[in-house]
C-alpha cells in the first residue's frame, strides 16, 4: 500500500471547515478505492489560490524534499493545488524532482498512479488548470469592476474603518468624538509640539485609539493620512467622494512639510530650533547649529553657536540667544510680508517657479523610459515562458518585474496630478499675506533662504526674489535686507 499526503484548501469566509471536509471526505473514498494510505494532511484555510504563497502548501513542497512516508500529493480537484497556470507548472516540477507526484480524486491528471503517463490526462489536465485560471481572472475583473463601481459612488468596499470615522449603510461618515482627537493633534504638531508630548496629553486625558494607547508609529501614520483630507487611493485611481474631510488641507500639508523637515534632523529631542539649516556665521561663514546650556542658577539657556567655533577653529562671533534671534527674523519677515510690493513680487516669482514646474516634463520622461524598460523586460521573461523555460528563477523574476512596473505605473500617476494642480497668482498672495504669518515655522520654511549672523546685525536672505550682488548662491535668488536686521549686542551666555 502507498502513502499519500492530502493536501486542501478554500478561498474565502463563504467557504469554511465543511468544504475542507468534503475534500477530506471524497480524497479518503479514492484513496481506499485505489490502495492508497493518507499519512499526512496540509490544508491551507481561506487562502487564495492564484499565488503559491500559502503556509500549507509551502510546507508540502518543503516536506517533499524530505524523506517523509509519502510519495503521492492527493487533492480533490486540481484548483485546489493552484489557480495559476506558471506556478502550478514549476511546484510540479518540483514535486517530481522530489520524486512524488500529483493527483486528484475528482480529475484525471498527467500521471497515474503506477507512475506512468496518462496520455489524455496530459490533455485534461491543462484544460483544468486553464479553466481555473480563466475563472478566477473573470472573478477577480469582475469584483474588481464592482469595487470600483462602489468607490466611484462613494461607497465604503470594506476593511478596517480608519479612526475618526464610521460606517453606516456602506457610507464613511464623521466619528465626531473621534474626529475631535484628530483635529487637535494635527493642530498641536502643527503648533510645534513633538510626537511624544501629543501622546503624553492623550493618555492623560484617557484617550485611546481601538482600545490601546496612541504610539509613535501610529500617530505619524495618522498626521499622514490623505483620508483626513478626503482623499483616497486605491492602486492607480483616486477617489474624492469616499471620505468626508475632517482636516483642512492647509493643515494637513503644513504638518507633512513639518514632518518632512523633522526627518531631515531640524527638530532636536525636545525644542525646535526654527532656523537650522538656514542660519550662517558672517565671519567664517560656517552653518550655526542649535546649543544648550544649563547657567549657574539652573536655567536651561538654549542659543545658536558657530560650528567652526564649537571645533576650536578661531572665530571672533558671539553666541547669540535663540528666542531673541528667531524673533527677530520672524519680525522683519513680518514686515516684508507686509508690504503690498513684496508680496506681489514674491508672488510672481512663485508663479514662475511653479508654471516652469508644471511643464517640467523631465520627471514623467524618466517615468515612462523606465516604465517601457521594465514592460520589455517582462515581456522578454514571457517568452522563455512560453518556450518552456519554466524554473523558479523565472518565477522570481517574474514577480519583480510585476511588482517594480506598478510601482512606476502609481509614480506616474501621481505625477500626472502634480502636473495638473494649478494655483493662481490671488491664492498666493492670500496664502503669504494671512495664513503663513500665522504659523512662524512654515513662514520660515518657506520664505527664508538664509540668515547670516555678525556680532552688530544680521543679514535676512528670502526666496523668491531678486539676486542680491552679495550673494548668487540660490538659483531662485535672494537679497540682503540690511534694513531689517537690528543690533545685536548679545554675550555668550
Amino acid at each position: 500500500m502507498r502513502s499519500a499526503a492530502f493536501y486542501g484548501r478554500f478561498s474565502c469566509e463563504k467557504q469554511n471547515e465543511q468544504s475542507i471536509e468534503g475534500q477530506l471526505r471524497v480524497c479518503q473514498q479514492f484513496a481506499a478505492q485505489n490502495d492508497l494510505n493518507i499519512v499526512e494532511t496540509y490544508i491551507d484555510r481561506a487562502t487564495t489560490g492564484t499565488n503559491d504563497n500559502r503556509v500549507a502548501f509551502q510546507q508540502m513542497l518543503a516536506d517533499s524534499a524530505k524523506p517523509v512516508m509519502w510519495d503521492v500529493v492527493l487533492v480533490y480537484a486540481i484548483d485546489r493545488f493552484g489557480r495559476n497556470s506558471i506556478e502550478v507548472a514549476i511546484n510540479k516540477q518540483k514535486l517530481k524532482k522530489n520524486k512524488k507526484i500529483l493527483i486528484s480524486a475528482t480529475q484525471r491528471t498527467s500521471d497515474n498512479l503506477d507512475g506512468s503517463k496518462n496520455l489524455d490526462g496530459i490533455l485534461l489536465e491543462n484544460v483544468y488548470i486553464g479553466l481555473a485560471e480563466y475563472y478566477s481572472a473573470e472573478l477577480s475583473q469582475k469584483t474588481t469592476r464592482g469595487m470600483k463601481e462602489n468607490r466611484l459612488k462613494g461607497l465604503f468596499c470594506g476593511g478596517k474603518v480608519p479612526y475618526g470615522y464610521k460606517v453606516v449603510n456602506k457610507r464613511v461618515l464623521i466619528n465626531e468624538e473621534e474626529a475631535e482627537i484628530v483635529r487637535q493633534i494635527f493642530k498641536e504638531y502643527a503648533a510645534g509640539k513633538v510626537a511624544r508630548e501629543i501622546i503624553e496629553g492623550l493618555n492623560a486625558k484617557g484617550i485611546k485609539r481601538n482600545g490601546k494607547p496612541f504610539a509613535i508609529n501610529s500617530l505619524y501614520n495618522l498626521l499622514r493620512f490623505e483620508n483626513y483630507i478626503g482623499i483616497y487611493r486605491h492602486n492607480e485611481e483616486v477617489y474624492y467622494d469616499t471620505y468626508p474631510a475632517i482636516v483642512s488641507k492647509e493643515l494637513f500639508e503644513e504638518v507633512g512639510y513639518i514632518i518632512a523637515k523633522n526627518k531631515r534632523g531640524a527638530r532636536s529631542a525636545y525644542i525646535d530650533y526654527l532656523l537650522r539649516g538656514k542660519i550662517y556665521c558672517g565671519y567664517c561663514g560656517k552653518k550655526m547649529h542649535g546649543e544648550s546650556g544649563t547657567s549657574k542658577s539652573g536655567r536651561v539657556m538654549y542659543y545658536y553657536k558657530c560650528s567652526g567655533k564649537k571645533r576650536g577653529l578661531p572665530c571672533d562671533n558671539d553666541i547669540p540667544p535663540k528666542e531673541r534671534i528667531e524673533n527677530i527674523v520672524i519680525d522683519s519677515t513680518h514686515r516684508v510680508m507686509s508690504n503690498q510690493e513684496n508680496l506681489e513680487m514674491i508672488a510672481d516669482a512663485v508663479m514662475r517657479v511653479h508654471e516652469k514646474r508644471i511643464h517640467d516634463r523631465s520627471i514623467m520622461t524618466i517615468l515612462i523610459n523606465e516604465r517601457d524598460t521594465i514592460q520589455k523586460s517582462l515581456s522578454n521573461v514571457m517568452k522563455a515562458i512560453e518556450s518552456g523555460i519554466l524554473t523558479a528563477t523565472t518565477k522570481a523574476r517574474l514577480e519583480e518585474l510585476e511588482e517594480q512596473l506598478e510601482q512606476v505605473k502609481s509614480k506616474i500617476q501621481i505625477e500626472e496630478n502634480r502636473t495638473k494642480n494649478h494655483i493662481s497668482k490671488e491664492q498666493v498672495i492670500e496664502f503669504l499675506s494671512h495664513a503663513i504669518q500665522k504659523q512662524p515655522n512654515l513662514m520660515i520654511n518657506l520664505l527664508v533662504q538664509k540668515v547670516v549672523v555678525y556680532r552688530d546685525k544680521l543679514e535676512i536672505y528670502y526666496n523668491y526674489v531678486p539676486s542680491s550682488p552679495h550673494d548668487q548662491s540660490d538659483e531662485e535668488g535672494a537679497i540682503s535686507l540690511d534694513e531689517c536686521s537690528r543690533l545685536l549686542k548679545i554675550r555668550s551666555p
